[in-house]
């Protein structure tokens, strides 16, 4: 997990443009899933609603898909 979360960082430190929205939406899921695995329920539903909201509101299909196969 230390590696997960070192990757994530990475990234989300990563230079880029302002308003990257699918680097956003890819962090959101990962950070959900390693809430999950870390067994911070409060923190996963908090990522994961979040990731759907992003999901939906940009029509992201394939993420609007795994967004909802996350109980």
């Amino acid at each position: 997990m230390a590696e997960a979360e070192a990757a994530i960082e990475r990234l989300a430190t990563a230079p880029a443009d302002d308003g990257l929205v699918i680097r956003e939406i890819w962090l959101l899921r990962l950070r959900a899933l390693l809430a999950k695995a870390h067994g911070d329920e409060t923190a996963y539903r908090d990522y994961r609603d979040r990731y759907r909201a992003m999901a939906k509101s940009l029509g992201f299909e394939g993420h609007m898909a795994w967004a909802e196969e996350m109980p």
